[in-house]
């Protein structure tokens, strides 16, 4: 596979371990008293998953 592709998924990789063991959200709303209440959207979370499947194929493409 081509360096830059290679970079490119090493990249992905730490991203998306990074959102996951950070607990990036990409939502916030104040609740009052100073209080802030984060989640994620299901658009975040379909992007996440297909950042994760992709990571795999491209893996999987690499072991073969």
């Amino acid at each position: 596979m081509d360096e830059k592709y290679l970079r490119l998924l090493e990249t992905v990789k730490a991203l998306v371990k990074h959102i996951d063991t950070e607990h990036v959200f990409d939502k916030g709303v104040q609740t009052g008293r100073g209080a802030f209440d984060t989640s994620r959207s299901e658009e975040f979370d379909d992007l996440v998953e297909k950042a994760r499947e992709a990571v795999r194929k491209a893996e999987d493409g690499i072991n073969t």
